[in-house]
């Protein structure tokens, strides 16, 4: 799909172009984003086997790519630390496992601690050119774009949420126990409210000990149905946010309306 700005109603009779303008995120106008005119592959969810896969040879290669650029332009190789934090400050690769991925593209100095890339041929390595070629440009759209949204989810504070395949099931389960929950608060509030009023009305036969008795239940069940309103707020916002995720949305449109699996409803806005 494509993300971008949307042209202004001068311009789109001008041009003659249709005047439907959809989107899934409002951007600010300066920002434009490209992307797959429709998904061609599943976006990897973050921790899965889909995402492993392809994150092996594509670490291969950027570690590869980036030792022959700065040989080829500042003549020397790089430290162990100088790749982490030049290729994976955003990206948790544990030490051992990424030093795994040097030693098959480069060879170490135990002397000034320098990884230098390997010769072609030597230990089978087949050449930075052969390595990029182990992986598609769709996947490179599909890896970057999980682990942007995997991001923007850990930023909002979602860390485990967005994690297995019931993800959104569940936290719709959820919703729905909420709704119903708030809902129900929202009834008990209402009838002790006509109670109080009722008791109000009728001052001469109702003490006044009964009648602040039902004031504080009423302030209570206010309390109650504000609270369970605010969780079901926040619930629908997870919500949201997870079926927005890229992995959910391009599963969703793979196999409802190309694999034919399942049944879905596509919701335009705009």
């Amino acid at each position: 799909m494509i993300l971008g700005k949307k042209p202004s109603y001068k311009q789109h009779h001008r041009e003659g172009a249709p005047s439907l303008g959809v989107f899934l995120r409002p951007l600010p106008s300066s920002t434009f984003c490209v992307g797959q005119t429709e998904p061609r592959v599943k976006v990897f969810a973050p921790n899965t086997t889909g995402e492993k896969t392809f994150q092996a040879p594509f670490v291969t290669y950027q570690i590869a790519k980036d030792l022959h650029r700065t040989e080829t332009k500042e003549g020397r190789g790089l430290r162990f630390d100088e790749i982490n934090d030049r290729l994976f400050a955003n990206t948790v690769i544990l030490p051992n496992a990424l030093r795994q991925r040097i030693k098959q593209v480069a060879s170490y100095d135990k002397n000034t601690q320098i990884w230098t890339t390997k010769s072609i041929g030597f230990e089978d390595f087949p050449g930075v050119e052969a390595l990029g070629r182990r992986f598609s440009p769709e996947g490179v759209a599909a890896f970057e774009t999980s682990r942007a949204a995997h991001r923007r989810l850990c930023d909002m504070g979602m860390h485990t949420l967005y994690s297995g395949s019931s993800s959104v099931p569940s936290v719709g389960a959820a919703m729905v126990y909420l709704t119903c929950a708030v809902n129900a608060a929202r009834e008990r509030k209402s009838k002790m409210s006509k109670m109080v009023e009722h008791a109000k009305a009728l001052k001469g036969s109702t003490k006044p000990t009964q009648i602040a008795l039902y004031e504080m239940a009423a302030s209570k069940l206010e309390t109650v149905w504000k609270e369970l309103r605010k969780k079901h707020e926040v619930a629908r916002f997870i919500y949201e946010e997870l079926q927005l995720a890229p992995w959910h949305l391009t599963s969703e449109f793979i196999d409802v309306h190309k694999h034919a699996q399942g049944t879905g409803m596509m919701k335009l806005t705009g």
